[in-house]
């Protein structure tokens, strides 16, 4: 995606602007947390996961400022750019494909050590649909332009390898969700974040990562609730 010549600019001319920019995308949410703003400012538990998604829009807003205004470049450098037919189709094997082994592998553990399901998931499952939705949406756009796009693209360029790239974002990402999930939402969650890296890694496209996690999140949160 990027010339010799613009990794060399790049390290050279934004570095205080891809630090900012790396701490806001992999860390802004953990940080924000620490302010306990949800316990402030809301009162129950629709309104914190609603004050949650205002707070990963607020950051996805700082990111793209931050690459558009600080380091002066278009937001393809993040992988957002327009779909192909191959890489849709990527998208959607991986949403698929991760969806599978995530479930196959959650009820294997799940019925062996007899665990209950998280109280993330109980709690979102209690929502109405119209809230269910602005979470849903808000977590597949929002989590791949801070997870995926931009620490995968501007790790890729400061150390020149892209598996550097792929596994900080797979590591934090899953760092900073095991809290609300716990041991048995870590298990379907460390198989979908391999599947939206993977995803990422083939397709350099954050489009086809928004794809893989709206399959994975709409059976999830709004298919598997109704019928289990």
């Amino acid at each position: 995606m990027f010339t010799d010549t613009n990794w060399v600019q790049s390290r050279s001319s934004i570095s205080l602007a891809v630090i900012v920019g790396l701490i806001v995308a992999l860390f802004g949410s953990p940080i924000i947390g620490q302010l306990n703003l949800l316990d402030r400012f809301s009162t129950s538990p629709t309104g914190s996961l609603l004050l949650n998604s205002a707070i990963m829009w607020f950051l996805v807003v700082a990111v793209l400022a931050i690459v558009l205004f600080w380091e002066k470049r278009s937001v393809t450098s993040i992988g957002l750019e327009m779909l192909s037919r191959r890489q849709a189709g990527v998208g959607v094997a991986g949403g698929v494909g991760g969806l599978a082994l995530g479930l196959l592998a959650t009820g294997i553990v799940v019925a062996a050590f007899n665990l209950d399901q998280p109280e993330t998931l109980s709690a979102i499952n209690e929502l109405p649909l119209l809230v269910k939705l602005v979470i849903v949406g808000t977590a597949v756009i929002t989590e791949e332009l801070l997870w995926r796009g931009y620490p995968i693209e501007r790790l890729t360029e400061i150390t020149g390898s892209l598996w550097i790239g792929a596994a900080t974002s797979f590591v934090v990402f899953l760092a900073v969700h095991y809290p609300e999930w716990g041991l048995v939402g870590a298990i379907p969650q460390t198989v979908f974040t391999l599947a939206l890296v993977g995803v990422y890694i083939r397709t350099r496209n954050v489009v086809a990562c928004i794809i893989t996690h709206t399959i994975i999140n709409v059976v999830m949160v709004l298919v598997l609730p109704a019928v289990i």
